[in-house]
């Protein structure tokens, strides 16, 4: 009778949110017992959340050494073991959700805190966008594109950039590699000297910023200027030329 009384007891402080520790300690009984007698019942996120911060507050007051050890001994919950489960149509309503206000279809990058649920459905992020009854993107840089002076560029963008070039008459270079070595390219060099980049991911991919960021610490080290053109920069096209004009009579080109 008093084993049942305790039990129920621990039912009603783990509902409330408190640790097996915590029961353990209130009720006078073992953590074993503890977490045997609640262990059907499921905390909220927020309770496991509330548990967590007042778990790091402990865990940040005590000295260095006894951290490292509370660490080894079990870490520390994290918000991402208690993210909630979606269903499949939940999923694909943050899609079609996506779509509307954007109007267009998420990059899976977009969606990278719930890339793991979309795995676990669909097994492809692309299967879940056509789920959601939309065209998959296209893979980056799969298509070329041929300017007038018949350069291959990775984008339509970068195109519109070469014929500007080529259609005043400047000399320029595609896909030139940084000084001293043999993996990185800049997407034009105009005069043998202005280089220019188009930074059309920036902001969008993580690994493409961190390229970006090589890419100019080389060109400080080897004191080269690099002119980043930007997508919002390319329209309208006739402000883009000007531009550029403007840059190669500063440069001294013309």
């Amino acid at each position: 009778m008093i084993e049942l009384k305790v039990k129920e007891r621990a039912g009603v402080l783990r509902k409330s949110g408190k640790s097996h520790r915590q029961i353990a300690k209130k009720l006078k009984i073992s953590l074993g017992s503890a977490f045997l007698f609640t262990r059907n019942i499921k905390l909220t996120i927020p309770q496991h959340l509330a548990l967590k911060r007042a778990n790091l507050g402990f865990i940040n007051a005590l000295p260095e050494y006894l951290r490292k050890e509370a660490s080894r001994r079990g870490g520390q919950n994290t918000e991402t073991r208690f993210k909630p489960k979606h269903n499949k149509e939940q999923l694909l309503k943050f899609i079609t959700d996506f779509h509307y206000e954007h109007g267009r279809i998420p990059a899976k990058h977009e969606f990278y805190n719930h890339w793991q649920p979309y795995r676990r459905v669909f097994g492809q992020w692309n299967k879940a966008i056509e789920a959601a009854g939309f065209k998959p993107n296209p893979v980056l840089f799969s298509k070329k594109w041929i300017s007038k002076d018949g350069h291959q560029c990775d984008s339509f963008s970068e195109k519109i950039i070469d014929d500007i070039l080529n259609k005043n008459g400047l000399f320029h270079e595609r896909s030139v590699y940084y000084p001293n070595q043999r993996k990185f390219t800049v997407d034009f060099v105009v005069d043998k000297r202005i280089w220019l980049e188009f930074v059309g991911l920036k902001g969008v991919l993580r690994n493409y910023d961190k390229l970006l960021e090589r890419k100019r610490d080389i060109a400080r080290r080897n004191g080269i200027e690099i002119v980043e053109i930007a997508p919002n920069d390319l329209f309208p096209v006739k402000d883009l030329e000007e531009k550029l004009i403007t840059l190669m009579k500063q440069k001294q080109v013309f």
